[in-house]
C-alpha cells in the first residue's frame, strides 16, 4: 500500500481507536479552550493538517462540526474563523450559567461523597497558594479543574451538556484576559464558601453560594471592562495633550 493509501486509511480509522475527525475536532476545540486559538483567529488548514499529521478532509469535517456547535464560523471567500463573542452575549451566558450553577449546588450537596468534598477543599487550597503568589498560570487551570469537578459531582448528564456548551462560549470572548484578571483571592474565597456549604449538606446554601459566585464574576468582568475603558480614555487624552504641547 502506498503512503497516500496509508494516509487515507489513517483518516478513516484514526490512530487511537476512534474516528480521526472526532479526534481532530477535540484537538481544535482544546486549542480554543486554552487560548491557542482566540476569537477572530483564522483557522489555518495547512498548518493544522501538518500539526495533526492528517489530510485536510478530516480537518474540514471537524471544522464543520465545530461551526454547528457555534465555536467556528465559515465566511464565504475568506475561510473559517474562531467565532467572537461580544460583551452582551457574554453577560447573557453568565445569567444563564448562574441559574444552572444554583441547581448544580443543590444536587452536589445532596449526593457528594466525603472523598469528593475533600478533593474540592484540596483544589481550593491549591488555588489559595496560587492566589497568594499572584500565579495566574497555576490558578487558572486549577479553577477549571474545580468547576469541572463540581459539574461531575452533580451527576446530571443533561445539565452537564448544557453547562459545557455555555463554558465553551465564554472562551470565545475577545477580552478573555479580563475574565481572569486581578480577583483571584476574592474569587477563591467564594469557592471556599461553596465547598463549606456543600460539606454542611445544605442544598439551599450550596445553590445560593454557587449562583452568587457566578454573578460576582459577572460584576468583576463589568468592573474590569470599565477600568479598561477609563485607561484608554486617559491614554488618549494624555496623547492629545502631548501633541498640543509639541512633545
Amino acid at each position: 500500500m502506498s503512503s497516500a493509501d496509508d494516509r487515507r486509511g489513517d483518516d478513516q480509522r484514526g490512530n487511537g481507536g476512534g474516528p480521526l475527525t472526532t479526534r481532530v475536532q477535540a484537538a481544535i476545540e482544546n486549542m480554543i479552550m486554552n487560548g491557542e486559538l482566540r476569537g477572530g483567529d483564522r483557522v489555518n488548514e495547512i498548518a493544522l493538517s501538518e500539526k495533526f499529521g492528517t489530510s485536510r478532509g478530516p480537518l474540514r469535517e471537524a471544522c464543520r462540526a465545530l461551526a454547528q456547535e457555534g465555536l467556528l464560523v465559515a465566511i464565504p471567500n475568506r475561510g473559517v474563523f474562531v467565532r467572537e463573542l461580544d460583551l452582551r452575549e457574554a453577560l447573557e451566558v453568565y445569567d444563564i450559567r448562574s441559574a444552572l450553577d444554583e441547581l448544580m449546588g443543590r444536587l452536589i450537596a445532596d449526593q457528594a461523597t466525603d472523598a469528593q468534598i475533600a478533593s474540592l477543599f484540596d483544589l481550593v487550597d491549591k488555588m489559595d497558594r496560587a492566589a497568594a503568589e499572584r500565579d495566574l498560570e497555576s490558578y487558572y487551570p486549577a479553577n477549571l479543574e474545580f468547576h469541572n469537578a463540581l459539574l461531575a459531582y452533580a451527576n446530571n448528564r443533561r445539565l452537564e451538556r448544557l453547562y459545557k456548551s455555555l463554558i465553551k462560549e465564554l472562551h470565545l470572548f475577545r477580552r478573555k484576559g479580563l475574565l481572569q484578571s486581578g480577583s483571584m483571592r476574592i474569587s477563591n474565597e467564594e469557592h471556599r464558601q461553596i465547598v463549606e456549604a456543600i460539606a454542611s449538606r445544605d442544598p439551599i446554601a450550596a445553590g445560593v453560594s454557587m449562583k452568587s459566585h457566578v454573578l460576582a464574576a459577572k460584576h468583576r468582568l463589568l468592573a474590569a471592562m470599565e477600568a479598561s475603558r477609563a485607561q484608554e480614555i486617559t491614554g488618549a487624552r494624555e496623547a492629545s495633550a502631548s501633541q498640543r504641547r509639541g512633545v
